[in-house]
């Protein structure tokens, strides 16, 4: 459900602030930082059986990266993406992106905010492979998201895929590691 009133906005800043801020994240783990969301950032909140459960923020093409420049966004960028600890690996973070990427149909090209953290790239992962024909409109990006600054999100995993130490290989005992 799209954000639009102050009270959704209220929502929005418990579950960044307070849920994620404070309750649910792991401070000696967890590099991630959610700062407050302006009210000029659009922004959805994931509603299940009447709790919110999660949110996603993005940039819009055309809006300024920050104050103080003048520079816009050249795409859609999906910005912040949370999902509650117990609402976890119910597939929320895939409709979530399938949801961003159906709110731009007509957009050839889609950010995801630099850097991806790893389970939003398993999340990317299983939308592409499930979606082939979303794969070259994801892009890694760096504002203001030109075309130096993105990074095709599955050709990225792909790569990643094919690095020596996650294959799995068999050592000379028989056995396999991974």
């Amino acid at each position: 459900m799209k954000v639009q009133s102050f009270g959704e906005r209220i929502v929005l800043f418990l579950l960044n602030v307070v849920i994620f801020g404070r309750l649910e994240r792991d401070l000696d783990n967890d590099g991630m930082f959610f700062l407050p969301h302006s009210g000029k950032e659009h922004a959805k909140i994931l509603w299940q059986d009447g709790a919110a459960v999660g949110f996603y923020t993005s940039k819009m093409k055309g809006s300024l990266c920050g104050d103080g420049t003048g520079v816009c966004y050249l795409l859609p960028v999906l910005d912040t993406v949370f999902v509650r600890r117990r609402h976890r690996r119910q597939g929320l973070g895939l409709a979530m992106l399938r949801d961003f990427c159906e709110t731009f149909p007509e957009e050839e090209a889609l950010g995801v905010s630099c850097p991806i953290s790893l389970a939003m790239i398993q999340v990317c992962s299983k939308f592409l492979s499930a979606h082939p024909e979303e794969r070259g409109r994801l892009w890694e990006v760096e504002p203001p998201g030109a075309w130096g600054q993105r990074i095709n999100i599955w050709l990225k995993i792909q790569l990643q895929r094919g690095r020596p130490t996650d294959r799995v290989q068999v050592e000379s005992t028989g056995h396999t590691r991974t």
